[in-house]
């Protein structure tokens, strides 16, 4: 029983100590997170507290991202974000004294303090990228910041300068380690916009080529690839506004109307960019191609209308007649003149001529067998029976009540 209760109070101290443990990493973890983010000053006794040293003037952040394009299960992230913290700790920490913290819902960051050479970075960044992919299947993109001496409390620029760094991954190649310093030394000899290009685009999309679409969209981003990366969100952005602007875009065109700026920030890569681009382009190309369709539609129902105001007196006229006159198949006018009118081309023909008969029954004195073949309608049985329809009463009766008014 003795041997029972030392068991037992063993295990319950073993869960108080790793309780703990927990809580203290978890305090450690928001301590480094807001001096990343400069929310907080480095305090020796704090950190103490917390198993923080930071001794040495020389400090580097990293940032892990995982790439969110691929397949990976929403489930399986705490998980992923956990193990590369995890690991990053191992790897980094092997060189410095280091601290993982999750910074978003895609991204891990690591505090290093570490002596005045920071070579070690990126062989180990690049064991980090192989053993995620060997564990997960899943890659990732890193971006780095290092410094000369640096006063802890000015990590946070750090941080600021690998969260830009980061976004550069759109002109590196996928799954690239991406270094604050290389992106400053990016060619930025020109930020002149492809104004050439733009028009090229605009072409394609007015002429439906969306081959031609394609090409000129390569090549713009191609032009725009090497600039800083403030430019290429510029340009991208003038571009796209610019395009948007060829067509009213509606509910219809199924547009999501996002931020421009803000979709640009969660591409992975330059091919993330084309086709992006690429995608919004051919949304504007099939809005203007319905807009073209419906305006061509539009002057065909004119040209019908045209026509029958016309010829509605002409007895012979027909569907088939007036397919003819606009150079449509009969089934084509019918379901346009449907859609645009309400009513189908027989129902305006005929309101066409009893609207005539009415007013004509009013102002002459021609029977109304005589009027009716004067607006093309030669059968008397019909013209009686389809003009009381038309009307609720007889000719006569019309004539009568209509010029009593009068």
């Amino acid at each position: 029983m003795d041997r029972q209760l030392a068991d037992g109070g063993a295990n319950r101290l073993a869960h108080m100590m790793t309780l703990e443990h927990r809580f203290e990493m978890s305090e450690r973890e928001k301590f480094v997170r807001k001096l990343l983010l400069g929310s907080a000053e480095f305090n020796l006794k704090k950190s103490a507290e917390l198993g923080l040293r930071m001794t040495s003037p020389y400090f580097s952040v990293i940032l892990v991202r995982i790439n969110m394009t691929e397949d990976v299960s929403i489930s399986d992230l705490p998980s992923i974000i956990y193990a590369i913290r995890n690991i990053g700790e191992e790897l980094y920490g092997a060189f410095s004294e280091c601290c993982g913290v999750e910074v978003d819902a895609v991204t891990i960051g690591f505090l290093c303090n570490h002596g005045k050479n920071c070579g070690f970075i990126n062989e180990q960044s690049a064991d980090l990228k192989r053993h995620v992919v060997e564990l997960f299947g899943v890659h990732t993109t890193l971006s780095l910041c290092t410094s000369g001496k640096q006063a802890i409390n000015d990590c946070h620029k750090l941080y600021k300068n690998a969260r830009y760094a980061m976004l550069y991954r759109l002109s590196f190649e996928p799954y690239s380690i991406i270094n604050y310093d290389d992106t400053l030394k990016m060619s930025r000899l020109s930020c002149e916009y492809p104004a050439l290009l733009e028009r090229e685009i605009f072409e394609c999309i007015q002429s439906e080529n969306r081959t031609g679409l394609d090409q000129a969209v390569s090549a713009f981003v191609s032009t725009v690839d090497k600039m800083s990366y403030d430019t290429i969100v510029l340009h991208t952005t003038r571009l796209l506004l610019a395009v948007d602007s060829l067509v009213i875009l509606d509910s219809e065109n199924d547009f999501v109307h996002n931020s421009i700026i803000e979709e640009l920030s969660y591409l992975e890569s330059i091919d993330d960019l084309v086709k992006y681009i690429e995608g919004r382009c051919a949304l504007v190309m099939n809005a203007v191609t319905k807009t073209k369709s419906e305006t061509r539609k539009d002057l065909i129902v004119t040209n019908i209308l045209k026509y029958i105001n016309e010829n509605y007196t002409d007895a012979s006229l027909s569907v088939e007649a007036i397919a003819a006159s606009v150079n449509r198949s009969s089934n084509y006018i019918r379901s346009i003149f449907k859609k645009s009118q309400g009513i189908s081309i027989s129902e305006y023909i005929n309101q066409k001529r009893f609207d005539q008969i009415c007013k004509m029954l009013i102002e002459t004195n021609l029977t109304a067998r005589d009027i009716g073949k004067e607006v093309g309608l030669n059968s008397g049985s019909y013209f009686y029976t389809s003009f009381k329809k038309y009307t609720g009463c007889t000719p006569d009766n019309y004539r009568k009540i209509h010029r009593a008014k009068e």
